[in-house]
């Protein structure tokens, strides 16, 4: 199995095909088997990444400060450990907002940049707005989790089951870190200065992230467009994996 081992962690990481390189970026709870459609669609085009991010899936748990900043630089020694010089970075959610501050930071090293379900502040629902260390102390960390989580309106029972045991290893710490950070994050006043093609993929009855703060991306970040996958909820990428990956296609190739 790939591991890469940047700053102070080891990282789990897909990789497959060849050509350029598109990387992927999965929301908070989530891990590199969030994007397995759109591996498979694109691995025989272009190399096709998939990261889990500090925290998250086999990729190390260390205590800490799971700040955006901090998994944006983890990103920038990932790409360069890979000997990557520039690529295609998406993200989705918490994933979206690394990349948009990748792409801030790093704008020379990112070919296309595509944000799916995202924002570049959080609107967090009254579920989220108590910071995860309460609700923990209130609930327990498996009852918070049963409390945050919604799953695709396609998953089957048993995928249901293993995505919960997959999320219900991710630590407490590493939780409530990345909750704080999502809650705290805000790039609106710098959108203008990405200069890159921008790709805005969003979910019509996303209700973690409105589709007001697509449009509002879509006002600030010069050279973007908006596609609205209308009826289709956060979990877009497997809710509408197929229909990703051609708007991702699409894009790529204009």
């Amino acid at each position: 199995m790939p591991f890469c081992r940047v700053n102070d962690v080891k990282l789990y990481y897909e990789d497959h095909g060849t050509g350029g390189p598109l990387i992927f970026l999965h929301g908070l709870m989530g891990g590199s088997e969030n994007w397995k459609s759109q591996v498979d669609y694109f691995k025989d085009k272009r190399r096709v990444i998939a990261v889990d991010l500090r925290g998250h899936g086999q990729s190390d748990k260390p205590r800490g400060n799971y700040s955006i900043k901090r998994f944006s630089e983890d990103l920038f020694s990932f790409v360069k450990e890979l000997g990557i010089e520039k690529g295609v970075i998406a993200g989705y959610s918490m994933g979206g907002m690394i990349a948009l501050r990748f792409a801030l930071d790093h704008q020379e090293m990112v070919e296309k940049l595509i944000l799916i379900d995202t924002g570049a502040r959080t609107r967090l629902g009254k579920k989220l707005l108590v910071s995860a260390s309460q609700l923990i102390l209130q609930l327990s960390h498996k009852a918070f989790l049963k409390v945050y989580l919604s799953f695709p309106k396609n998953y089957s029972e048993s995928e249901i089951r293993e995505a919960k045991e997959r999320i219900l290893r991710i630590p407490e710490h590493v939780v409530d870190s990345c909750l704080s950070a999502v809650k705290e994050f805000d790039v609106t006043s710098e959108l203008r200065n990405i200069m890159v093609p921008t790709l805005i993929i969003h979910g019509s009855e996303d209700k973690q992230q409105p589709l007001s703060q697509a449009k509002d991306m879509k006002e600030r970040i010069p050279n973007s467009e908006l596609v609205v996958l209308e009826g289709v909820g956060h979990a877009i990428v497997v809710e509408a994996s197929e229909k990703v990956g051609e708007v991702i296609e699409e894009f790529i190739a204009s």
